[in-house]
């Protein structure tokens, strides 16, 4: 899904679920979102809303999903 973007870009929960289940993106949006927020707390993505760090969990709202660069 990152390939057409930079390597800073972001995506939303929901370009993810679509891009993974397209016909039934709907019925797997809050699995998409849990796993985001197990990568969140592994410090492996970072989730934003509004340029700002928030925790998914804890909002319903729009957010956007970074992978977080590793210092290898």
């Amino acid at each position: 899904m990152k390939r057409n973007r930079g390597q800073d870009d972001s995506v939303s929960p929901t370009e993810v679920t679509k891009n993974l289940f397209t016909d039934v993106w709907k019925d797997h949006v809050d699995e998409v979102r849990t796993m985001a927020g197990e990568l969140q707390s592994e410090k492996m993505a970072s989730i934003t809303r509004k340029a700002k760090a928030v925790v998914l969990n804890q909002t319903k709202k729009s957010a956007r999903l970074s992978l977080v660069k590793s210092d290898d």
